[in-house]
């Protein structure tokens, strides 16, 4: 059929340049002379081959042939209008029939065209016929290409295949001349053929058969050659209700389309003209109508019958007369002035009536537009003349009522959240190479292998599995996501605070732990590591196995681009409910704008979903067991009941959904950007060079008086506070105080009587009632005789003991605010860290008593109790141990008997007078106690015998359970000591900033400017902070630089790393520490030359010897340091670790210039370096740099230049050879 269309258009073609012919020719001229015509003529159809090289071939030209010769020159009918059996025998003669193969017989050589016209369509019509061969043949088959001349010319592939082989060939001949890499040493393929485990059957050796490992399997999913291959992806079907459930009659309850409303923000809030444009109907209005819209009443109305009676008739007469007149007019021409009006316009205000579209009235829409644009305009006012932000100030100007707000009651039994994103025990297992997959696997021991990294969940541990060949990318991700629950408490862990690590070489405590979790014991073994590229197969099976569906209606809808595909954070849409099935885990996830009706039809298909039978016989493996064979694996099934079946809300995502995301930002990272930007132009010094703290700054600084602030008004110490500014004295005078006993089981008021014995086990709630009455001055500066007295006013301090449980100090937190009726502030006070406002309401007869106060037990008959406080009203007495230990020369402290219903009032040789004088008040004040509390014999008066250091009774001595000669052993005593002690120690914790190093000093909370305090500091002030920390304690005659411990690890598994950079950074940050402390004593010797000069009256300035300050450490402190605090409790633990390190001695001190020229030791020994542990101050990543040349190259076998000249991974391989890493 082509080839007949082709000979009809090319007759066609013909026919036209015939007729061009004829028309140029004579009609009377011969036919024979047609075609000379037609080739003279040089408008024909055959004009345009005349300047062509038909004449300078000699071939016959276009004009010198007829139509059928003109076509046997044609390329479109050359070879495929001859017949088979005459193709040979005609040949290309053109002294026969014509064209040949065509079948045109003429009956003379001089034809006409349209007989020649004629033949050749009947030749199309049925010479085809003639030209199909019965065989079925090609008539092309025998087409040959001309042969080439191969002179000069090199042989070149023919095919296209043949040349990109070539290429190919060529574009890989320089793997050749390259030398072989050693970086295959160093995979993870290399040692598992070290180890060899390379032959255990894994996914793709012999335990699938059926799978081909090829290179596009080892790459991963995305953006890799493993895109090539056809993927086998799970086919996409619509899901629908096979039960019907609720969900129709969950579609039914709104109206027919649920709109989805947007999220409004309230009416007060200061961004309103965010808001969308709400419509309010209003009233109809009615559009105001003309009085004569038509203007029937300016015009006069016609009617038809007045239109007929005025119609005119016209007769011949009429036409004649008009034909006698027409002459005139011809004759007489006249000159008009044609007036050129404008054709009027139609009645506006008529076609404006006509219309039907327009409504006579309407309904009034208020937008309240300028009601918000007006309420912006004052917001932004006021906001310029105010330093409260927008929020605030909208906040205050808020008319809704909170009184209806209610608080929900509190209940103790635990949250169950319904399709929560995590369970009581999780195994998550990381594996992959490029986007390694985090999947949930079956919490057995049979799932742990070596080739991959593990996170096993608890809701108190989260444990981090380190197979021994798994990647570095798995390593990674593991380690990232360990971190992540820890820090953001995610996947329902509650007290976990270190990530545990376990490999091969962990502990047996560790080891244990984890095994028992997942069924295993201590001894249990992980399988064995698959093949090395089993990784890339794996993930990239995994993601085309995922399955995401949107809800819509009543169905769930796949999403096309996301299916088979790791999912993209743009599809998570805020308007859309959508379904996450990644086999054994199984998401809905809801936009905080989709409408409630989406988000109860997502979770009921979702279950339906969960419930049904799994199909994954269209993947490479199945999903939920990844790690069993494919011909071992069930492809079909039902879902574990270890799998998750979960929902979630937008940006409350767990982080086991957020890793099934190629593209999930890290909006902590992002927060940070503004903050790094700001911080790149500021400098930030090396730890190296830490410079040490300003000493002159610590010795001027010195702590101010206590001030208690509540309700913008100055207590002081609770008795009076002088404003100097105001000129003002304000008295505080308490009205009256209550106690409560507070327990996670409720509240007891305590008696009156007794309500000033707290024990260190319990917490209490105490509410203060006071006034405050402030008193002016005269001109002349003596006070006024004018007071003014305010309210009453009422506080609460919430008590905390030490050995206080975590529930009763919440409780304690809770019921403050129960017993709250005033609305007054709350306290939390501590035990140690009372403030003398506290302490003022007991007037020195607080007693706080070891224990609880339910214990039934039987209480020793003498018990110890310390003296504190710097004012008579503020002392009070803390029990501890009845041991001879807690005794201090520069205090005071009370030995109670109960049989005997005696006080010892025991004063140290160097106790002041004031705090003599404390322990006076606080024993009389203890002498009347009830019997109730301390146990006093009934009808026994209770006596008070003061004992002095050193002239101790018997009695004493015989209650406190040991005798002068023992108890000398036990404290360090001052009774033979010259100097004097009315100074106050002082305490600064030293610690490096990123900025800089820093000193920030210790002070009691009931600090007195006016008088010495003798025992300011507790001891748990130097073991609460984070270890191994820095202080410098200045006692006076002695100064001492107290260094921590590194924490080891612990029973549960909580450990502390002390790496090379930690160490390394402590190193530096204690030299300068040991620097500061002797710029210190240098400055302070100075400071007391010219305190002795001024007293002595003398211009010149006192020698005064510069104290030589001494290092300790924690846990082997002497007795001289321990005896600057009132209690101080060894600590087992702490001394082990150091004895660990066999460096310090127990009770040992170092001068620290002996330390600090060791820290800065710049050359060691080979020998000195090869110990362990290392020498203090040796950089443990660089000890090469403190050899000798000579030891340097006789350890490393080379120069400094050639080890420096080579790459880091080489000089660390040598260095472990020499054991200097």
């Amino acid at each position: 059929m082509v080839e007949l269309r082709s000979l009809e258009k090319a007759s066609e073609v013909i026919e036209e340049a015939a007729r061009d012919a004829a028309s140029l020719s004579s009609s009377s001229q011969a036919e024979a002379t047609a075609t000379a015509t037609t080739s003279e003529s040089s408008d024909s159809g055959d004009g345009f081959l005349r300047s062509s090289p038909w004449r300078s071939s000699g071939r016959r030209s276009p004009a010198d042939m007829d139509a059928t010769q003109i076509l046997r020159q044609s390329p479109l009918f050359r070879n495929r209008t001859a017949s088979p059996s005459n193709s040979q025998e005609e040949g290309d003669s053109p002294s026969k029939d014509g064209a040949p193969g065509v079948a045109l017989r003429s009956s003379s050589p001089i034809s006409s065209i349209n007989a020649r016209l004629a033949a050749l369509q009947k030749n199309g019509e049925d010479g085809w016929k003639n030209r199909v061969k019965k065989d079925g043949s090609d008539a092309t088959s025998e087409v040959k290409l001309r042969p080439k001349s191969s002179v000069g010319q090199r042989e070149r592939p023919v095919s296209l295949m043949e040349r990109m082989s070539a290429l190919e060939t060529s574009s890989q001949q320089w793997r050749g001349r390259v030398t072989q890499s050693d970086a295959a040493k160093f995979t993870v393929a290399h040692k598992i053929a070290s180890q060899s485990a390379s032959n255990v059957p894994s996914l793709l050796s012999g335990g699938s058969p059926h799978v081909t490992v090829t290179p596009d399997l080892l790459s991963t999913p995305t953006g890799s050659p493993l895109a090539e291959r056809k993927k086998r992806s799970p086919c996409q079907k619509i899901f629908k209700s096979k039960t019907g459930g609720n969900i129709p009659s969950i579609l039914n309850k709104s109206s027919p389309v649920t709109s989805r409303k947007d999220f409004r923000r309230s009416f007060s809030s200061p961004n309103d003209n965010e808001k969308n444009d709400v419509a309010i109907e209003g009233t109809s209005v009615s559009v105001p109508q003309a009085d004569d819209e038509t203007f029937d009443a300016f015009f006069t109305r016609t009617t038809i019958e007045s239109v007929q009676d005025e119609t005119l008739t016209l007769g011949e007469e009429d036409l004649d007369h008009i034909s006698e007149t027409a002459s005139q007019l011809v004759i007489k021409r006249r000159s008009v002035r044609v007036n050129r009006r404008q054709g009027t316009t139609r009645n506006p205000l008529r076609a404006l009536a006509a219309r039907e579209d327009i409504k006579a009235e309407y309904t009034e829409v208020k937008m309240g537009v300028g009601e918000r644009e007006l309420r912006r305009m004052k917001v932004e006012e006021l906001s310029k003349a105010s330093p409260m932000a927008v929020e605030a100030l909208a906040g205050l100007a808020s008319k809704e009522n909170f009184s209806a707000v209610a608080l929900k009651k509190v209940e103790n039994n635990p949250i169950v959240r319904e399709m929560a994103p995590y369970s009581s025990l999780m195994l998550l297992q990381v594996k992959g190479r490029r986007h390694a997959q985090t999947r949930l696997v079956q919490p057995i021991k049979s799932s742990i292998n070596q080739g991959d990294d593990f996170i096993l969940i608890t809701p108190t541990d989260v444990f981090h599995y380190k197979g021994e060949f798994a990647n570095v990318i798995e390593r990674a991700k593991a380690a990232e996501i360990g971190q992540y629950i820890l820090q953001q408490k995610d996947m329902g862990i509650n007290t976990a605070k270190n990530l545990i690590e376990v490999d091969e070489n962990s502990s047996s405590e560790r080891k244990k732990r984890f095994w028992s979790l997942l069924g295993g014991e201590s001894s249990t073994v992980a399988n064995a590591s698959g093949a090395a590229d089993e990784d890339g197969y794996v993930e990239a099976s995994l993601v085309a196995a995922n399955k995401i569906y949107e809800v819509q209606e009543d169905s769930l809808l796949p999403v096309p681009e996301a299916w088979g595909q790791m999912p993209k954070y743009e599809i998570l849409n805020s308007d859309k409910v959508l379904v996450f099935d990644f086999g054994a885990e199984l998401y809905v996830w809801a936009g905080k704008r989709a409408c409630g009706d989406e988000r109860k039809v997502g979770l009921a298909l979702a279950r339906e979903l969960w419930e049904e039978t799994y199909d994954y016989s269209d993947c490479d493996i199945n999903p939920i067991m990844p790690m069993t064979p494919l011909s071992q694996a069930e492809l079909k099934g039902s879902r574990p009941e270890w799998g998750l079946c979960a929902k979630l809300t937008e940006n409350v995502e767990t982080i086991l959904f957020k890793e099934k995301f190629i593209d999930w930002p890290d909006t902590a990272q992002q927060s940070r950007i503004k903050e790094v930007k700001k911080d790149l132009n500021r400098y930030v010094p090396p730890v190296s060079e830490l410079q040490p703290c300003d000493a002159s700054v610590m010795l001027e600084t010195l702590p101010l008086e206590p001030d208690l602030v509540l309700e913008m008004s100055h207590l002081g110490r609770g008795v009076e506070y002088y404003d100097e500014e105001e000129r003002r004295l304000l008295s505080i005078s308490t009205n009256d105080y209550k106690v409560w006993h507070v327990s996670e089981y409720g509240k007891v008021l305590v008696e009156a009587d007794v309500n000033n014995h707290l024990f260190a086990g319990d917490t209490y709630v105490v509410r203060w009632y006071y006034l405050v009455t402030a008193t002016g001055r005269t001109l002349k500066g003596e006070p006024s005789k004018h007071n003014v007295t305010g309210r009453s006013r009422v506080a609460y301090f919430f008590w905390q003991g030490r050995g206080s449980s975590v529930s009763d100090k919440g409780a304690s937190a809770l019921m403050t605010v129960e017993l709250d009726e005033e609305r007054g502030p709350h306290i939390r006070v501590s035990m140690g860290t009372e403030p003398p406002a506290f302490l003022n309401l007991f007037k020195g007869g607080l007693v706080i008593h070891m224990g609880h106060h339910e214990d039934t037990s039987e209480k020793n008959s003498c018990r110890l109790y310390v003296v504190r406080g710097e004012v008579e009203n503020e002392g009070h007495l803390v029990e501890v141990d009845l041991d001879a230990m807690h005794l201090r020369s520069r205090g005071c402290l009370m030995l109670v008997n109960s049989i005997s219903s005696t006080i010892h009032l025991w004063h140290g040789a160097k106790a002041l007078r004031h705090t003599r004088k404390v322990g006076s008040t606080v024993a009389q004040r203890l002498s009347q106690a009830p019997e109730s509390v301390m146990g006093w014999k009934a009808g026994s008066s209770v006596k008070i015998k003061e004992q002095f250091e050193g002239a101790e009774s018997r009695d004493f001595w015989e209650d406190l359970g040991t005798s002068a000669r023992n108890a000398k052993n036990k404290y360090f005593s001052l009774l033979e000591d010259e100097h004097t002690y009315d100074w106050t120690p002082r305490v600064w914790h030293l610690a490096a900033t990123p900025d800089s190093f820093q000193a920030t000093e210790l002070i009691s909370s009931y600090r007195s400017t006016s008088v010495p305090n003798p025992l300011p500091i507790l001891q748990q002030d130097l073991y609460s902070v984070p270890q191994p920390a820095l202080f410098i304690v200045d006692g006076g005659h002695r100064v001492w630089v107290w260094q921590g411990w590194w924490p080891a690890e612990s029973s549960e598994g909580e450990d502390f790393s002390a790496t090379g950079s930690a160490v390394l950074r402590f190193n530096f940050a204690r030299r300068a520490a040991l620097e500061t402390v002797l710029e210190y004593c240098k400055l302070k010797a100075k400071a007391q030359a010219k305190i002795l000069a001024a007293k002595n009256y003398k211009k010149v300035e006192v020698d005064v010897d510069v104290v030589e300050p001494y290092l300790v450490v924690g846990g082997m402190e002497p007795l001289e340091f321990t005896s600057l605090f009132p209690v101080w409790m060894p600590r087992e633990d702490v001394t082990t670790i150091q004895e660990k390190e066999c460096r310090w001695k127990p009770g040992g001190q170092y001068l620290v210039s002996d330390i600090l020229a060791q820290l800065s030791r710049t050359c060691y020994s080979i020998a000195e370096l090869t110990a362990r542990p290392l020498p203090d101050g040796a950089d443990p990543l660089h000890l090469e740099v403190y050899l000798s040349e000579e030891e340097f190259s006789k350890a490393l076998g080379m120069t400094r230049d050639e080890f420096y000249s080579l790459q880091t991974w080489k000089q660390t391989e040598i260095k472990k050879k020499a054991n200097l890493f």
